[in-house]
């Protein structure tokens, strides 16, 4: 709107110039002709007064005074030449060369030919006229020249017209800021409530519709959010519903599966302890102790497996505790030590505490599932090597498992933290995630380099107090 009107202005004093340039240009011509008209009739009046035997050299003698008076009445410089075109009297009201000596051929040639008044070349403001004198037996006596000045176009009376054309146009500018700040703040102060209610927009989260009651592009553009926002609530409440059941049957399907590997054992050896008892074998009570041990060992089994579940389904840590990792972790290091004799372990930690805020329990865990991982990664090596490191970096602990294993391949490397993934000929896959979980919720993070066949590093950064 502002532009438009400032356009308009502009548009408008243009107009209104050339406008005048033009208006000028008629009033300089029709001047001109008036002016012309009026010095012919004066020159014949004076002419029909003379002698019938008047020659052309007469001619000076006999309008010296009368040209004068006419330039001085007209404004204008006149000329008087011989029929050949040289110069015999002229006036002088300015101090210019008023006229030619000698008229151009051109000229000449065109007097010739016409009895009517002909123009000359033409300087920016200033026009040359000139036409034929004839006597009354008609013949030309000489040619008169006259040189007229236009008038400029008055700079005054453009100012005078600007000066009462502008306060229009600068009311109609305040009025249209006005205007258009009041309209642009109501247009933009519901755009902004639907801006702000978007950034609100999170799936999952209830929200409230937009009120809006007038029937106007704002309105459609509200109708339009509220309609997607029910589509949307709808579609994640449907997605939610389906994600929950996926993950229940996912859920089932990895609690029965890993729930039947231990229960395959006990069930056959309680039918072939069954067939023992009936056939009275003389090495019952061997195979009753032998029966007992595999139900103990696959009870552990299936103890270990709800422990895992248990601990992915957990939700946040309870309360947290000061932990000092270098304790968790060489606590750690000392029971593997025991059980797995034949690892070569590499333990280096600072002198200083390493103190972390959380749960003994859950760094343990995650402890356990990185250790326990690298020594499974080391069966098949000839000297097995785990090393465990702590360093200190800008108030994070940074703890590194590293072995001298299998590694892992690149094309898994993205899916070991993924439930059910695992490389172990037995487990349920959930270590790791476990593992990750545990680190997120503390915090932290967890990230793992591999090389094929030289092993691989685990590392985790948990933030320290």
């Amino acid at each position: 709107m502002l532009l438009v009107i400032v356009l308009a202005l502009a548009g408008t004093m243009y107009v209104a110039w050339d406008f005048a340039g033009d208006q000028e240009e008629a009033y300089n011509a029709r001047r001109l002709v008036r002016k012309e008209a009026s010095v012919e009739r004066s020159l014949n009046y004076t002419l029909d007064r003379l002698p019938d035997t008047l020659r052309t050299a007469d001619i000076p003698g006999a309008f010296s005074d009368r040209i004068c008076e006419l330039a001085d009445i007209h404004g204008m410089d006149i000329a008087l030449y011989r029929p050949d075109g040289r110069l015999l009297t002229q006036s002088t009201l300015t101090d210019r060369t008023g006229s030619n000596i000698q008229l151009p051929p051109d000229i000449l040639g065109a007097l010739s030919k016409s009895n009517e008044r002909i123009q000359g070349a033409s300087e920016e403001q200033v026009v040359n006229v000139y036409w034929n004198v004839w006597d009354k037996r008609n013949i030309a006596l000489g040619i008169v020249g006259v040189r007229y000045e236009k008038r400029a176009l008055e700079a005054g009376d453009f100012k005078a017209f600007w000066s009462q054309l502008a306060p229009l146009y600068i009311v109609l500018f305040l009025g249209g800021a006005i205007l258009a700040a009041i309209l642009s703040n109501g247009l933009v102060r519901h755009l902004r409530v639907i801006r702000d209610r978007m950034r609100e927009l999170e799936p999952g989260v209830q929200q409230t519709p937009i009120q809006y009651d007038r029937s106007d592009a704002i309105g459609e553009l509200v109708d339009q959010y509220n309609a997607l926002l029910e589509a949307l609530q709808e579609a994640v409440q449907e997605l939610a519903k389906r994600e929950r059941e996926g993950a229940w049957r996912m859920m089932a399907m990895q609690v029965a599966h890993e729930i039947k590997n231990p229960l395959t054992p006990i069930k056959l050896g309680a039918q072939q302890l069954e067939r023992a008892w009936s056939d009275q074998k003389d090495d019952f009570d061997e195979r009753i102790r032998r029966y007992t041990r595999v139900v103990v060992e696959q009870i552990d089994i299936l103890s270990e497996i709800a422990q895992d579940f248990s601990m992915l389904a957990a939700v946040g840590l309870g309360e947290r505790e000061d932990v000092d990792l270098k304790n968790a972790l060489g606590e750690v290091i000392e029971l593997y030590r025991q059980s797995h004799p034949e690892v070569r372990w590499q333990l280096d930690m600072p002198d200083d505490v390493v103190t972390m805020l959380g749960s003994k329990q859950h760094v343990t865990r995650a402890l356990n599932n990185l250790i326990s991982n690298a020594v499974d990664a080391t069966k098949e090596v000839d000297v097995p090597t785990i090393h465990a490191t702590i360093e200190c970096v800008s108030n994070r602990a940074v703890i590194r498992v590293r072995d001298n294993g299998v590694g892992i391949e690149p094309d898994r490397i993205e899916a070991i933290f993924q439930p059910r993934f695992t490389l172990k000929k037995h487990g349920t896959g959930l270590g790791l995630t476990i593992t990750q979980s545990i680190v997120h919720q503390l915090g932290g993070a967890i990230s793992v380099q591999s090389d094929v066949g030289r092993g691989a590093t685990f590392t985790l950064s948990l933030p320290m107090i």
